[in-house]
Parts: C-alpha cells; structure tokens; sequence
C-alpha cells in the first residue's frame, strides 16, 4: 500500500498516489474524513461499543476502523442492502444494538452515513428529518437537481440494494446518455449537439457571458450540476477521488469487479436504463476529471479565472488537493495520468454520462447574449460571426473617421478662403 503524507503535490507524484489501495491514502482524505464526522451528531456512534469510554485521540481510530470494516464487507458481498451491512457488522460483533445502544436505527444511521463519506455521492444529514426518514445534506442551497431530486427518503427502503436506496434520493450515478427532457424541443436541441469544445463552452464564457458563479462543491454526485435561476454552476472539488476509484486500466481492461465502494454502489442489472452499471461508475469518474480541462484547463483566460477562485478557501493545507490546480490551472498535463483531452469533443464517446449536464451549460450559453462591448469582444463563440461583426465595425470606424476627417478638412478650406476674400 502506498501512503503519500506530503499535502501540495506535484503531478508525478499525484501518479504515485493513485496505486493506492484505500482512500484512506489520499493525504487530503484523512482531514476530510475527521471534519465530515466531527460534524455528526454525537448519538450516531451509539452503537460503537464503548465509543464514549475512548479518549478523543481514540474516537476518530475507532470509527476508521468501522469505516475499513464497512468498505470490507460491501466489496467481498456486493449486492447489498443497508439492513444487509448492519447485520453482517452485528453478527461480528464489531457494533452492538441492543436496547441500552438505541437499537437497529443506531447502526442504520451509521452505515448509511459512511457510506455516503465512502463514496462522496452524499453527505448524511442526520438532524433534518425524523427518526422514519434517512435525510442527505442540501449541497445546493435548495436546488433540487438530477443528482439530488430529493433530500429525504423513508427507513424502510434500507432493506433495497444500495443502487435502488441511492435512486431514491436522485440520479447519482447516471447512465449513457441518459435525460429527463420533458419539453420536446429541448429533447430536439439535446440530439442536436454532437460535440462541444473549449472555444465555445469554458468557465470564462460561463463566468463572463453566462454572468455564472462557480460554487465548489464536496459532493461528487452534483459535478456540473446548474441552478438557472441563481446562475450558479456546482463543480466538485477533489478530482483525486476520481482517479483513486479508476478501475486499473493497465490489467484486464475488460474486468470491472466491484474494486471499490462507489462500483459497489451501481447496478448489478445491465437493462438498468436509470443507473450505472461498475462500467459506468469507471467511465463517469474519468469524465468528470476530463471536463476539468475542457471548462479550465485548455483555455487560457479560463486557467487565468481558476486561480482566482480559490476552491479551498478556508480550508487548510493538508485539506486541498494538488490535482484541481493541476487540472485546472496548468496548459499542459502529464500524460501518464491518462487523461483523454481532445480539440473537439464528441458527447456521445466523450462525455456520455455528463452529457445531459454540459447540454444545459451550452444551452444556457447560447441563451445569453453579449450585452456590451467588453462582452461582444470575448464572446468568439462563433469564430466566423466574430470576426466578421469586428471586420465591419473596424472597416466601418476607419471609414467613418475618414469621412469626418475629409469635412473637417474641406470646413478649414472654406474657412481659409472665406478669410482671404476678406482680406
């Protein structure tokens, strides 16, 4: 197992740090992990056997250790359920849930909220629903969109497969080329578009045209997420992630087991048409790294926008992650980390499982239009039209000038013959 400790890394050594075994490795992760659970009401660890006699040093020890064991048991038994999980844990005795401990909903709690750390797909909120509900944060400021329709769902459901319980939140892991386009004409537009490239969909036109606001997000399932009516574009912050639960393409290509949580997580039907299948969950994170380039990284002025950001405001050193800056920030990227940056890229190979969400940004693009003349001048979405409106402007402005030149002009010669009559 590889355990990297330093926090700002280069890129060669952000290629080491994916042939590790665990996410427990990243070097961000570990600060992560801690405040995401120092955030959790203290009740829901009352089924950790003798959690409250631990000293605080010991806490955090206690619950990775439960975390290891969860991530364990999903990925040598997978399919599994919530109520699946809870029972496996009681039958080891690693969580007791007798009366004294609160019983069954103790460790549902529990599994249900490392499991969304485990994945980034959700962050539990265990205080904004009662006792016959499992709630998830509001990652978008009450924004419901695809990934998360709702934010609340019954108990009961515990006893699904993870794919199905997660499907009742929203569409966290999306299928190819899958969409929820009621409006015909929107379904029309969404066949239309092929291909997008970075000339014409990049953060800076989103930023400047599109009047967007980019919010970093800790929620892998909202990436390229957009609200409308608040113009704010949600993008995930820990790329590494990503990479980290790439299956091995260097061995058996072919083979994508449930190496992970988050492909543990998909559906183990291939009819499924509203969830991702492990194939999926494999393409879905590398195309999530690669529109990192595609809205930041290929463009100059967008690399420009990124660095002013600032993604990991707040947070400390060894919270961040050195790949985002790499991703976004740098013209050029190491070639071993296996990215597929293309001049043009076609939707549907591309960018099959994000193409419902990069459709709503360049149909928001096109929505807008240049108000003034700073905007016309950045706007060379269309490069021909472009160069044509500032082609008339400019032949238009010199013939204008010269005209007015030639009045003046032919004004001081009357005035000067005018003046010599008279005198």
């Amino acid at each position: 197992m590889v355990c990297i400790s330093k926090f700002d890394l280069t890129t060669k050594e952000v290629t080491k740090r994916f042939s590790c075994e665990s996410l427990l490795d990243l070097p961000w992760y570990d600060w992560w992990l801690r405040t995401q659970l120092r955030q959790q009401p203290k009740d829901l660890y009352a089924c950790v056997r003798d959690f409250d006699n631990e000293p605080k040093d010991n806490e955090f020890s206690i619950v990775k250790s439960l975390y290891s064991r969860v991530s364990d048991i999903i990925l040598q038994n997978a399919p599994l359920s919530l109520d699946d999980i809870v029972q496996t844990l009681v039958e080891d005795e690693t969580i007791v849930i007798g009366d004294e401990f609160r019983g069954l909903d103790s460790a549902t709690n529990l599994v249900f909220s490392i499991i969304g750390l485990q994945t980034m797909l959700y962050r539990p909120d265990m205080l904004s629903c009662p006792p016959s509900e499992l709630g998830i944060a509001d990652e978008m400021d009450g924004h419901t969109g695809e990934s998360h329709i709702c934010l609340k769902q019954s108990r009961a459901n515990s006893s699904k497969l993870l794919s199905d319980f997660l499907l009742g939140f929203g569409l966290m892991l999306p299928p190819k080329n899958y969409h929820i386009l009621d409006d015909a004409e929107e379904t029309k537009a969404f066949n239309r578009l092929k291909s997008v490239d970075s000339p014409t969909l990049n953060a800076h036109l989103l930023t400047t045209i599109g009047n967007v606001t980019v919010k970093w997000t800790d929620c892998l399932a909202c990436h390229l997420e957009l609200d409308r009516d608040s113009g704010v574009l949600y993008l995930f912050r820990y790329p590494s992630f990503c990479k980290a639960n790439v299956n091995d393409r260097s061995a058996q290509n072919t083979n994508y087991t449930n190496r992970t949580v988050i492909h543990s997580c998909a559906s183990s039907t291939p009819s499924n048409n509203h969830w991702a299948t492990p194939q999926d969950v494999t393409e879905l994170l590398e195309e999530v790294v690669l529109s990192y380039r595609l809205l930041f990284g290929q463009h100059p002025r967008s690399r420009k926008l990124f660095r002013n950001l600032r993604p990991f405001d707040h947070v400390p050193p060894e919270g961040r992650d050195g790949l985002l800056s790499d991703l976004c920030g740098e013209k050029a990227i190491d070639a071993s980390l296996g990215i597929g940056e293309r001049d043009n890229y076609e939707l549907a190979r591309d960018f099959p499982h994000l193409r419902t969400r990069l459709f709503r940004l360049s149909a928001y693009l096109d929505e807008r239009k240049p108000r003034r003349w700073r905007e016309l001048w950045l706007d060379n979405r269309d490069s021909a039209s472009w160069l044509t409106f500032w082609a008339v402007i400019l032949i238009g402005g010199i013939g204008l000038l010269l005209a007015f030149i030639q009045v003046v002009l032919q004004v001081a010669q009357i005035a000067i013959s005018l003046r010599q009559q008279v005198s």
